[in-house]
């Protein structure tokens, strides 16, 4: 993507990539129940989309996110269709599936730290390059997410994987403003947590009892959250165009 579509890597990306995350697990499954596509044809659609969300970035050269998040949220909601796939259809064990992505996600962050320096993370807001790998291993963090979120909902419910999961963020993004997590490793860490927590946690507002809310209400506030996020939050960078 173009530079001046790309966010700041702070503390509203954060925030967001999180909200997106637990939108995305609530979209998704939103999506899988309600469209009747099955998994190829409703994947296939997103992909469509993903695309076409590209090609449009292409053409465009004014300073904005919208495209970014955008794509964002069509992976996540894919990522969720094809993790539940993987687990409940072809009935892949949750565990070495998990072990298998994160090894995947952590051979794109090696290539990434290899082939990109400081000097252009930096220009590129904080953001690794925003090319095919980077989409395809936000697709791999995505599904990871989804699988071992569920995993730690499993064993420890719902509500307490949201808790320990989100802690654990919090530790990681603290590490990342002291300085103590690596640039590109550490990005791809903090995404997959973000990623995992988001699922225990989107799952645990349409499912839990206590709001007793349903999947449908919880995916438009969860989707208005994000909204909201992206709108009022502003970074203290403004885009430039380039």
């Amino acid at each position: 993507m173009k530079h001046v579509h790309m966010p700041k890597v702070d503390a509203r990306y954060w925030a967001s990539i999180t909200m997106a995350s637990i939108f995305g697990t609530n979209l998704g499954d939103f999506y899988a129940h309600e469209s009747g596509l099955g998994i190829v044809a409703g994947v296939g659609i997103l992909a469509a989309l993903a695309g076409l969300v590209f090609l449009a970035e292409r053409r465009d050269t004014r300073a904005h996110e919208l495209y970014y998040w955008l794509v964002i949220i069509i992976i996540r909601t894919g990522a969720t269709n094809i993790a539940d796939y993987l687990a409940f259809r072809v009935h892949i064990p949750a565990i070495p599936l998990s072990i298998a992505l994160g090894a995947a996600i952590a051979g794109f962050a090696a290539w990434m730290a290899m082939t990109e320096s400081k000097a252009e993370i930096e220009a590129n807001r904080g953001l690794p390059d925003t090319d095919g790998k980077y989409w395809v291993a936000m697709l791999f963090a995505g599904v990871f997410g989804t699988v071992l979120g569920d995993v730690c909902s499993h064993y420890y419910t719902e509500a307490n994987a949201s808790l320990g999961l989100g802690l654990i963020l919090a530790v990681i993004l603290l590490g990342r403003w002291q300085g103590i997590v690596a640039a590109i490793p550490g990005y791809w860490l903090t995404v997959s947590v973000a990623r995992t927590a988001g699922t225990a946690m989107g799952d645990w507002l349409a499912e839990n009892k206590i709001f007793d809310i349903g999947l449908s209400v919880s995916t438009l506030i969860t989707g208005c959250v994000f909204v909201g996020i992206l709108l009022l939050w502003r970074s203290t960078a403004r885009l430039n165009p380039a």
